[in-house]
């Protein structure tokens, strides 16, 4: 698989981070997706596929250990 076939999600309410590390990810080649909060997470995880999430645990709506919890049903 090359790099630019690796589609990866960043869950982070900091949009500063989102910016940062999509940036670094992106300058890489992988095909990154960006969620401000759990609740997108949850929703473009199921829409986008990622091979690769990468999320933040302390969140509002919902934190990371409650967005896990939604993708495993």
């Amino acid at each position: 698989m090359k790099t630019k076939d690796i589609k990866i999600l960043l869950v982070d309410d900091e949009p500063d981070i989102l910016e940062i590390v999509s940036y670094n990810l992106s300058a890489e080649g992988y095909e990154v997706f960006t969620a401000k909060n759990g609740v997108e997470g949850v929703a473009k995880a199921k829409k986008k596929q990622p091979h690769l999430i990468i999320m933040d645990v302390m969140m509002p709506e919902m934190d990371g250990y409650e967005v896990l919890e939604q993708m495993a049903l």
